[in-house]
């Protein structure tokens, strides 16, 4: 039963990462990777705080959201792509900005979606 959750999150993760991609449509910042990684990273704290308490009884629902939606949302391997697609194409100091912003900015995320969900569990 829980391929199921994990497939429907992953349908849904897909498509809100697929929603997300057009917005680096003539751009030379990847924003949509950006915004799904940071988004990502948020929902991550919060469903892992969550998880202590509400998902207990409800295991597979937590697997559809992490693995499934969260797992088809974020992506390290496109991230790692634009970050020596920057590189190749000279453009250093954006290369350094999204790759440092892109970490620090994650962690504080997911701290902000630990915070925040711990709240509710």
């Amino acid at each position: 039963m829980q391929y199921l959750y994990i497939f429907v999150g992953g349908a849904l993760g897909a498509l809100i990462r697929f929603c997300l991609s057009m917005l680096n449509e003539g751009s030379t910042i990847p924003l949509g990777t950006f915004v799904a990684n940071l988004l990502g990273a948020f929902l991550m704290g919060s469903i892992g705080a969550l998880s202590l308490s509400l998902f207990k009884t409800h295991p597979n629902i937590k697997k559809g959201l992490t693995t499934g939606l969260l797992g088809a949302l974020t992506t390290f391997s496109t991230f790692q792509f634009e970050l020596v697609t920057l590189f190749n194409q000279h453009h250093f100091i954006l290369f350094t900005i999204y790759g440092v912003t892109s970490y620090i900015l994650g962690i504080l995320s997911c701290y902000l979606g630990v915070k925040i969900g711990g709240r509710f569990s």
